[in-house]
């Protein structure tokens, strides 16, 4: 069994270069995109891909070594996709993307419209 300073410092080093960049992309899209109806395509699949993106590089940087890291990073990467999948929300009048938080808003901060259920 490998110690943690026998992992590969470039595995890091690739993950937070494709995090970084997944982040400025999804920033982009999400922030200045004011179509609500492709944000709503999009956003499922952008992240379950994001979620196999941070489980393949656990697995590449201490999932090889410590394979058991896996019984609570599935269940619990697979927990916070699905709570970002149902609470994100789009306005369909002025298409601004309402991130999760700890109460549903029933209106746009942004706008003031009625938000769809």
């Amino acid at each position: 069994m490998e110690s943690m300073r026998d992992t590969h410092p470039e595995v890091f080093i690739a993950f937070m270069a494709v995090w970084l960049c997944l982040a400025l992309i999804s920033f982009l899209f999400f922030h200045f995109n004011k179509n609500a109806g492709l944000k709503r395509r999009i956003h499922p699949g952008y992240i379950i891909f994001v979620g196999v993106v941070f489980l393949g590089f656990l697995y590449l940087h201490i999932g090889r070594n410590q394979p058991r890291i896996f019984w609570f990073a599935i269940p619990a990467v697979t927990l916070i996709s699905y709570l970002n999948i149902r609470r994100t929300r789009f306005c369909d009048a002025c298409g601004r993307t309402l991130y999760p938080r700890f109460s549903r808003d029933k209106f746009c901060p942004q706008c003031g419209k009625a938000l769809m259920k």
